[in-house]
């Protein structure tokens, strides 16, 4: 009798050890997908810079144009990875998407007003208190828009979105179980990504805020659907709303 329950008991340990190991090994997996993309990511240019090196093409003498549409090549080229790597995901929530669209799209347009009411509150918040008065992120889109308009709002409006949501939400999420922790840190690294490559001064990383705010409300409305098509639509429309009200500013 000791015998029998001494080898249920070792049976247990050992399916219990084997199913934490698997658990283990799915989140360092995960963990390993988030670190590679996000590095993909940070180097995406080198999908058009390296073939043009190759050919001994002169990069310094690139046209503005040139490298945008570089640029955008290298985008549409990560957005292939992202769907070659997620396509069972994609294909599932699509589907979910599509039987749920009316339902979804109230959940994220009522979470979508809340970001973008916070995002005005902080923004109004830093130039009130302080020097700044526009993100430094936000004046090199505007140059953008200025120099090669077209370009700069399929960049902005589409290819962006998609990128951003797929890696710092739905490749970022895969790693935390905790919702409330996850979209506290896809938040702050969203809003860190949009301030830490053209901030001039310490005070401008209070931009952090605004754009973090807007990052969590993507953050839930995945984390609360599991469909981060959600997400990618309304970041497609906030962009787009905000690149469109910018070039017809600019033509006035």
């Amino acid at each position: 009798m000791v015998l029998f329950f001494s080898f249920r008991l070792d049976f247990y340990s050992i399916f219990e050890y084997n199913y934490i190991g698997e658990i283990m090994i799915d989140r360092i997996k995960k963990i390993g997908i988030f670190v590679l993309l996000f590095i993909i990511f940070l180097y995406n240019d080198l999908f058009y810079l390296v073939p043009l090196k190759l050919l001994n093409v002169d990069l310094k003498k690139l046209s503005y144009k040139a490298s945008l549409i570089g640029s955008l090549i290298s985008s549409l080229i990560l957005i292939v990875i992202l769907i070659v790597i997620y396509r069972k995901y994609l294909k599932e929530k699509f589907k979910d998407y599509k039987k749920h669209l009316g339902e979804y799209f109230d959940f994220g347009m009522k979470w979508w007003i809340v970001g973008l009411l916070a995002m005005m509150v902080f923004n109004v918040l830093i130039t009130t208190l302080t020097p700044l008065k526009n993100a430094n992120n936000e004046v090199l889109v505007d140059n953008m828009l200025k120099m090669e308009p077209f370009l700069a709002f399929l960049s902005a409006t589409f290819t962006g979105p998609i990128i951003e949501e797929m890696i710092f939400r739905k490749s970022f999420a895969d790693m935390f179980k905790n919702k409330w922790l996850m979209v506290f840190a896809s938040g702050l690294v969203f809003g860190l990504l949009h301030v830490i490559f053209s901030f001039k001064s310490p005070l401008d990383f209070l931009y952090v805020l605004p754009y973090g705010a807007l990052g969590g409300v993507f953050a839930y409305m995945l984390k609360e659907k599991d469909n981060v098509l959600i997400p990618i639509t309304f970041h497609i429309l906030h962009n787009g709303i905000l690149t469109l009200l910018s070039i017809i500013t600019m033509g006035l």
